[in-house]
């Protein structure tokens, strides 16, 4: 850190555009401050929630549908669809059953 000191000529030392205060400047303190810990805001919660959700859902969103499964015959499938293919051709319809978890897939 600096020090400026009290100018020798004269003139210069009734200039009032260096008061005498600046001429001598202190040593550099420390000054160590602590904060209270706040409470997490209210938006970072429901970012926290979000991802809490989305990390819980593995996969696809699954609809279901009323068709019966090929291999055990239950009267319900979960299905998702996903665009595998060139855009100008069909979705791949993805079927999985809740009950044997038998899955098949059909290209519409």
């Amino acid at each position: 850190m600096w020090s400026r000191r009290a100018p020798s000529n004269a003139a210069v030392s009734r200039c009032s555009k260096f008061p005498p205060s600046l001429w001598t400047l202190r040593a550099p303190q420390v000054v160590t401050t602590r904060s209270v810990s706040r409470p997490t805001p209210a938006w970072a919660i429901l970012d926290e929630k979000k991802e809490a959700v989305a990390a819980a859902a593995s996969g696809p969103a699954r609809m279901t549908t009323q068709e019966r499964c090929p291999k055990c015959d239950h009267p319900e499938l979960l299905y998702y669809t996903m665009q595998l293919r060139s855009a100008d051709e069909g979705q791949t319809v993805f079927y999985e059953c809740p009950q044997c978890n038998h899955n098949f897939s059909v290209n519409n």
